[in-house]
């Protein structure tokens, strides 16, 4: 895992996602880019002078944020956007090849109700790169336990799976798997992938009228430290990945949420 993107934003919660951030970076050697995470189709920044000096202001923030949590630290690189948030990112991507995004589950938003912010949605909704939401104001530790979730089985790419991998690898982390029957279930979907299977220690199947619910109905029983989703162009979650603000009521975890890009 080389290259892990940050889109920071200038939230309370700033400090702790970037430090959180360079703790799982520090195990794989990763260089981290940071990039502001103000949202740039935001009615503001359609003012390009109102625009250009709120994005300097925010890179100021971002740079003296980087100085006190890692000073002089080699592998932190500050990405200029060159066009909106989403944009970058896929121009980024495309230069040097991202492994992980890594997102606090709320960068500029103060809201109660919401799980996930525009940021976090619209990186996880808008991008084929795998995506791991943070907790907010949470210390990285090392997952003993994951859990992932799926109504199907079937991997169409075998470096979907890689980020979900390394990290099992990195910390010799105990995989169980939740197959989820959801009404319209069909027998394919128990072609399970076989490095999946390889690599869990538990298959677990349940009933359930959505993945999610599946999700409550067992969380609290296996206590994971991290849960792994898929987002599949018509699979998982198909109607709450959609917006991308997602509200508690709809989906909520108190641990690390780390989504896989698989395609149908």
């Amino acid at each position: 895992m080389q290259n892990i993107l940050l889109p920071l934003g200038t939230s309370i919660h700033a400090e702790s996602t970037l430090a959180y951030t360079l703790a799982l970076a520090s195990h794989f050697k990763s260089t981290v880019y940071v990039i502001d995470a103000y949202p740039a189709h935001s009615t503001m920044s359609t003012l390009a002078n109102v625009g250009a000096r709120l994005e300097e202001e925010n890179i100021k923030q971002i740079k003296a944020l980087v100085s006190k949590v890692a000073p002089g630290s080699k592998k932190i690189k500050i990405v200029s956007s060159e066009r909106d948030l989403i944009g970058t990112i896929k121009s980024l991507n495309a230069k040097i090849g991202l492994d992980l995004i890594v997102t606090a589950p709320l960068n500029n938003e103060i809201n109660e109700e919401v799980f996930l912010g525009r940021i976090a949605g619209s990186v996880i909704k808008r991008t084929k790169i795998p995506v791991l939401v943070a907790p907010l104001d949470k210390e990285f530790n090392p997952p003993k336990r994951m859990l992932l979730a799926f109504k199907t089985g079937e991997v169409k790419a075998s470096s979907t799976l890689d980020p979900l991998i390394k990290i099992q690898d990195q910390f010799e982390s105990k995989l169980k798997l939740l197959l989820v029957k959801v009404p319209g279930f069909a027998n394919r979907n128990h072609q399970l992938n076989d490095e999946l299977l390889q690599r869990s220690n538990k298959l677990i199947y349940s009933e359930n009228a959505t993945v999610y619910q599946g999700v409550l109905e067992h969380f609290q029983a296996n206590q994971p430290d991290f849960l792994v989703a898929f987002k599949r162009e018509r699979g998982f979650f198909e109607k709450l990945w959609e917006p991308d603000l997602i509200y508690k009521k709809d989906f909520y975890c108190t641990v690390p949420l780390l989504v896989l890009k698989n395609k149908d």
